[in-house]
């Protein structure tokens, strides 16, 4: 299931698309398919375009302060921001954006939950990986975290599965409240599928990737960046629209 949901908005992907045009462009030998091309690349690479789209997937949620939160009983990070790296002594792991990790650490240190919950996220094809998780952990004990206040699910492979992880190990300890951290654009997906599971939420969203900006004339220039915040964004509305339907 996982392959599928990662195939299937390929589907509806702006490159795909402009693939299929240039094809039919170059057995039709027709211009409309070409333009039709030229127009989706860009509008899709166009930094004014691209913002909008990535401010509408961060707008649903706000910046908060660790003060303002109530006490929970533990506090759940989601996994998705580790990468690892190939070295002559085996793997290494860095950072791809630590923000998730570092708003559990700053919310634990604060007091506002007994433990910390990372999620074991990894994926079928990831070979001589450890899970996400795991990772976290040893990181968290580096920061200062006591190990007895460190929890690390099973392996997950999406946020359902995460869910669903936190939602047995809140039943071992029979409780219920948590302090969701994860990006800001996937917040309001994750946060309906924890609360499906019955899970009494709060939201904590970091990784805000809408910041904020005065247009320039460099905004108005067709950029990569630009066509992949596009796509970026794009994958995240139709996973919302996917877990909306099928729950």
């Amino acid at each position: 299931m996982i392959y599928l949901n990662k195939l299937l908005p390929y589907l509806v992907y702006p490159i795909t698309i402009i693939t299929f045009l240039l094809i039919w462009a170059a057995i039709s030998r027709k211009r409309l398919p070409v333009i039709l091309a030229l127009v989706l690349l860009i509008i899709t690479s166009s930094p004014i375009v691209s913002h909008q789209m990535v401010a509408y997937i961060d707008g649903q949620e706000r910046k908060k302060i660790v003060e303002d939160m109530d006490v929970a009983d533990s506090i759940v990070v989601l996994s998705g921001m580790i990468v690892p790296i190939k070295t002559k002594q085996g793997i290494a792991y860095e950072w791809g954006d630590p923000d998730r990790f570092f708003g559990g650490i700053e919310l634990i240190k604060a007091g506002k939950a007994k433990n910390i919950i990372f999620t074991g996220g990894i994926l079928p094809w990831q070979k001589n990986i450890q899970p996400e998780g795991q990772i976290l952990a040893k990181f968290a004990e580096e920061y200062g975290i006591p190990s007895s206040q460190i929890i690390v699910t099973g392996d997950v492979e999406n946020t359902r599965d995460e869910a669903k992880a936190v939602r047995e190990m809140l039943t071992k300890n029979n409780t219920n409240k948590v302090i969701l951290v994860t990006s800001a654009f996937h917040m309001p997906r994750a946060s309906k599928l924890f609360l499906k599971e019955g899970i009494e939420v709060q939201t904590y969203p970091v990784d805000f990737k809408a910041g904020i900006s005065n247009i320039t004339p460099m905004d108005f220039l067709p950029s990569a960046d630009a066509f992949f915040g596009f796509q970026y964004s794009l994958r995240e509305l139709i996973g919302r629209a996917y877990y909306r339907f099928r729950y």
